[in-house]
């Protein structure tokens, strides 16, 4: 048996990675090390802390007409509440649904609130915003979203403020709003036991794994688990969906794959949302994905078959940031974490699983919504075929200069 060693000191079986020796299993998820159980939440912990979040969001049902865009005295752009006077500063995320809706560039407005950055060395900023910015951006604002001309004013909209003073979305009258409390309610009732991980978010929008309970799904002689990634936003971030997901049970990351079979649950905020109709969509959902979790893992495990050959780690690199448009600087994140693999699977990580791996691992240190994304992205690669990866290997192997090695994924 082949073996690495771990930064603790323990040894680990690189062919077939799980716990060391000084790890303990869940008592609830059998292929759960206790290390990681310990840093998960149940559905209760889960909902308390939302409802501590929903005490702090006051919504407005009104229209345009009810406010008007102002600079604070922080030299912030903000929209001002007409009869309050109390003034929100929107969110990156609302600040587009603005332009959006007035029909402008959202670039131009994210683009007038950020810092420029300096190409020089030793240098990170070239020039800071400062209030004039913020007056031109209350100048575009009024021109294009609070103009009667080109926008109807007294129609009513849905705007989410917080007490800690932000503005959270700008959504249409025809958004459905789905409670995050009512989801994670329906996820605990048809999942009894299952935990929470990776959560993020909050009462706005949740991003999380919830680890399927042995009491649903039993799979002794695995060395990984099957759980589910969901996530709902109430403020339009994205939609009420559900995927099936692989953990690997020492590393606590996960990979996101597209199941063949089944129906992805990805509910659209539009319209009257039907309750009892959306919780037997999600019952259905589950019920059709939960099965799906043992042809992931078998899926997974099949991964580590598919290695690098004579194919340099770098040029596999140029072939992954290359097929899936990964930038230079992800690539730096997804290089740094391929270095913890191999400290832990040694030479066996010059394989596809040890680039799925590596991208979920970096993908943990992302934000919510690229997360996501590096986790789907392990999926794709662990739902390649045999012929896909070859491909893959020999797209590496034209990756010859410099000079293009280091425009894709740097020195």
């Amino acid at each position: 048996m082949e073996s690495a060693i771990l930064g603790n000191g323990d040894k680990v079986d690189v062919n077939d990675v799980h716990f060391t020796d000084t790890q303990s299993k869940s008592a609830v998820v059998g292929h759960v090390s206790k290390v990681w159980d310990d840093q998960c939440i149940s559905f209760a912990q889960g909902r308390e802390k939302l409802a501590e979040d929903q005490q702090k969001i006051v919504d407005w049902a009104v229209p345009l007409s009810d406010w008007r865009p102002v600079v604070t005295a922080k030299n912030e752009f903000a929209l001002q509440h007409r009869d309050t006077g109390r003034e929100y500063v929107p969110t990156d995320h609302c600040l587009r649904q603005l332009a959006i809706v007035g029909d402008t560039s959202t670039w131009m407005l994210e683009d007038l609130r950020s810092d420029k950055e300096s190409n020089k060395k030793n240098e990170d900023v070239k020039f800071h915003r400062d209030r004039s910015d913020a007056e031109l951006m209350v100048k575009i604002v009024q021109h294009t979203l609070f103009n009667d001309k080109r926008m109807e004013q007294d129609k009513p909209r849905l705007f989410r403020t917080w007490a800690d003073g932000t503005l959270r979305a700008l959504l249409s009258s025809q958004y459905a709003i789905v409670n995050n409390d009512w989801f994670l309610s329906v996820l605990e009732d048809l999942i009894p036991g299952g935990r929470l991980s990776h959560w993020r978010g909050d009462a706005d929008t949740v991003f999380g794994n919830v680890l399927i309970p042995d009491t649903i799904r039993e799979e002794s002689d695995s060395r990984y688990g099957g759980m589910l990634s969901i996530g709902n936003s109430e403020i339009g971030i994205r939609r009420i969906m559900s995927l099936p997901s692989v953990f690997r049970a020492i590393c606590m990351n996960g990979c996101i794959w597209e199941q063949k079979e089944g129906d992805a649950l990805r509910k659209v905020h539009r319209g009257k949302v039907d309750l009892s109709q959306l919780r037997y969509a999600i019952k259905t959902n589950l019920e059709n994905q939960i099965p799906l979790l043992d042809a992931g893992i078998r899926g997974m495990l099949g991964t580590r078959g598919r290695g690098f050959g004579n194919v340099a780690t770098v040029q596999m690199f140029c072939a992954l940031a290359k097929q899936f448009g990964i930038s230079r600087k992800e690539m730096s994140g997804v290089r740094k974490a391929f270095d913890v693999e191999v400290g832990i699977l040694g030479k066996a990580a010059n394989s596809c699983f040890g680039l799925i791996q590596s991208i979920t691992r970096f993908g943990q240190t992302l934000p919510d919504t690229k997360w996501f994304e590096f986790d789907k992205l392990g999926g794709s690669l662990m739902s390649q075929t045999d012929v896909q990866w070859d491909a893959m290997r020999k797209l590496a192997c034209t990756f010859t200069d410099d000079k293009d090695v280091e425009k894709l994924v740097g020195k």
